[in-house]
């Protein structure tokens, strides 16, 4: 079939030609060439007759069908990118000016949170799907994105100069030094002044095919570009003219999927433009005709595109307060999803938000019992070792210092615990109240002098040098290498003259891990950081995080230690934990924070703290 569909691909463009001349351009022998042609006006697919010297050859109403039918056909077939494990990068196009807006789309408020804007919002829902790197193409008022962002380390901000005419393509092309040296399989793209469910990127994220673009139900809004698909679920053409689509099957939302493989030729591409207002969605369609572009479509996705100032009404007012229910609704579902895999023989009843710092912890209620449903937060995987704490809790669950553990995944960090009777979880108040003292004295004497040997070691200054490398190009706090010397210096030596014991210690005393049942039974919680340490350490951790004055701390020794002389060592001891717990809280902190929590004054004033006890150890600890 491949001469003869050469033949007649030939003959329709020169239908008068010489069969040496036709037998050349279809690279076969003129005695093929003329056994072909024979055989085709047999078959009724051309008629042969002459011209002059030469040979005009007529294609047949069923000749053109033939040639119509191998081309659809052969247009159908078209070529896989290499496949792709993931992505944990992002680019995301901020360059556009707005003209109703004094400052950048995406750096306007969203939402009830105080200070957080669209983009930081974005940011979120990539870092919760598992994107943990962005590169920011700016253009109209870079600086104040510069300055929004100043400290984060997750993230670079490219300026594009002629952002004033240039389109999406050219601001996408920017980031191709920096993907360079970031190197990832794949990376998404996206324009900035969009509002969506978490669910838009994890179907992109989910999706098997490395070149794709995220695709919603027609919302009919201005400036909406419609896409086609091939029978394939490819894409086969956008347009922002209706009259161009011969069946409307989805919008693509500016969301989009692109492949190392993918972008370069989307950048060969390019380079041939002659047009700098082109679009990326435009580019990506191209690269389609030949490669397999995928449209991901996400039916009844809640999302806004934000260009003048009623749109922003209209997302602020309406659309956001609407994709925070569903958010909560899959929070929810997901959180039931769990436990039906868990305990498959008990329905849930009942799913409630039960809090958490660096987890996010569900009540939920069965058919046969209650429990406390914890979900990892982002980056846990790199500060926590799950295999740890699952050893660790499971052990401590058994010999009754913890609540009952159930289940425990090392992998994924969820864990699901039988909930306490009568639960009161103390707050840094009531922990200080002479009951709370004595029953936590006891547990923790308890569990220093049990006898369990954790295979773990938490060694505090080794625990902030690691937090330190995550830190990327964060910026810490003012004063931080003047701290960070006399840690290392001066408190690490002299922690190493004073001696330290070896003992399983919970690590994490905040006054939340703290629970006491109906009977006045207390537990310790989320033994997260647990390990063998000085058991004085603990005790720093259990007067910082509760707010201990001295006369409380003192109502402590006097049930833990029974009575005895406290050496001065010890409370040496105490302070410099003291410190070192307010030291690497703050880099926690601030290596959360720049992958886009926010905590607020908290890692400050417990750097603040630091820097005051450390004064106070110096001016007192003259060795």
């Amino acid at each position: 079939m491949e001469p003869l569909f050469s033949l007649l691909h030939i003959i329709s463009g020169s239908p008068v030609v010489d069969q040496r001349t036709l037998a050349a351009a279809a690279g076969i022998s003129v005695g093929k060439a003329n056994a072909l042609l024979r055989q085709a006006e047999q078959d009724g697919y051309l008629v042969i007759g002459r011209e002059g010297k030469k040979s005009r050859l007529t294609l047949t109403p069923k000749g053109r069908q033939l040639l119509e039918d191998i081309l659809i056909d052969r247009n159908g077939v078209k070529l896989s990118l290499p496949a792709v494990n993931g992505t944990d990068t992002a680019v995301i196009l901020a360059g556009g000016r707005r003209s109703e807006f004094d400052t950048p789309v995406c750096l306007q408020p969203i939402g009830e949170e105080e200070g957080v804007t669209i983009i930081d919002r974005m940011l979120r829902v990539l870092s919760v799907c598992g994107i943990n790197r962005y590169i920011i193409i700016a253009g109209w008022q870079a600086d104040a994105l510069k300055a929004h962002f100043a400290g984060r380390g997750d993230l670079e901000i490219v300026y594009n100069e002629r952002y004033k005419w240039n389109g999406t393509m050219s601001g996408l092309a920017l980031a191709e030094e920096v993907l360079g040296r970031y190197n990832p399989e794949s990376f998404l793209v996206l324009k900035s002044d969009l509002v969506f469910e978490q669910r838009a990127i994890q179907a992109l994220m989910e999706t098997d095919s490395p070149f794709a673009a995220l695709l919603t139900s027609p919302s009919g809004a201005r400036d909406e570009v419609l896409a086609e698909l091939d029978g394939q679920g490819d894409i086969f053409r956008f347009s922002k003219d209706i009259r161009q689509i011969n069946r409307i099957q989805g919008e693509m939302t500016g969301i989009a999927r692109v492949s190392m493989d993918g972008f370069r030729m989307m950048m060969q591409y390019f380079s041939r433009n002659l047009n700098p207002l082109i679009g990326f969605e435009y580019v990506m369609e191209s690269i389609g005709r030949i490669y397999r572009f995928q449209g991901v479509m996400v039916d009844d996705l809640c999302w806004g595109k934000i260009e003048t100032r009623e749109d922003y009404d209209t997302v602020k007012g309406l659309l956001y307060p609407r994709i925070e229910r569903k958010e909560q609704q899959m929070r929810e579902k997901l959180a039931r999803d769990t436990i039906a895999q868990i305990l498959p023989d008990e329905p849930v009843t009942e799913v409630q938000f039960a809090g958490g710092m660096t987890n996010t912890n569900y009540f939920v209620e069965t058919s046969a019992g209650r429990y406390i449903l914890r979900l990892p937060g982002r980056m846990t995987e790199s500060m926590i070792n799950r295999v740890n704490e699952k050893r660790n809790a499971q052990i401590a669950s058994d010999r009754g210092f913890n609540c009952t553990l159930l289940y425990c995944n090392e992998e994924t960090g969820v864990k699901l615990s039988r909930y306490i009777d009568g639960a009161e979880t103390l707050t840094p108040r009531t922990v200080r109240l002479e009951e709370n003292i004595a029953l936590t004295a006891d547990i923790l004497h308890r569990l220093h002098h049990s006898g369990i040997v954790w295979e773990n070691k938490l060694d505090v200054f080794e625990e902030a040098l690691k937090y330190e490398g995550l830190l990327g190009t964060a910026k810490m706090y003012d004063g931080f290498e003047v701290v960070k010397e006399a840690v290392y210096t001066r408190l690490r030596p002299r922690m190493e003259e004073l001696g330290l014991e070896n003992l399983p210690c919970h690590n994490d005393l905040v006054a939340a891990n703290l629970v006491k049942n109906g009977e006045g039974r207390l537990y310790l919680i989320d033994w997260e950081y647990s390990g063998q340490n000085d058991p004085t350490f603990d005790l720093a951790a259990l007067f910082l995080e509760n707010d201990f004055l001295p006369e409380d701390e003192e109502l402590f020794f006097h049930y833990y230690y029974g009575g005895d002389t406290l050496p001065d060592t010890v409370r040496e001891k105490i302070l410099i934990f003291k410190i070192m717990q307010d030291y690497l809280w703050s880099i926690w902190t601030v290596v959360k924070e720049a992958r886009g929590d926010n905590f607020g004054s908290y890692g400050p004033e417990r750097f603040a703290r630091a820097q005051k006890n450390l004064a106070l150890w110096q001016e007192s600890h003259t060795h």
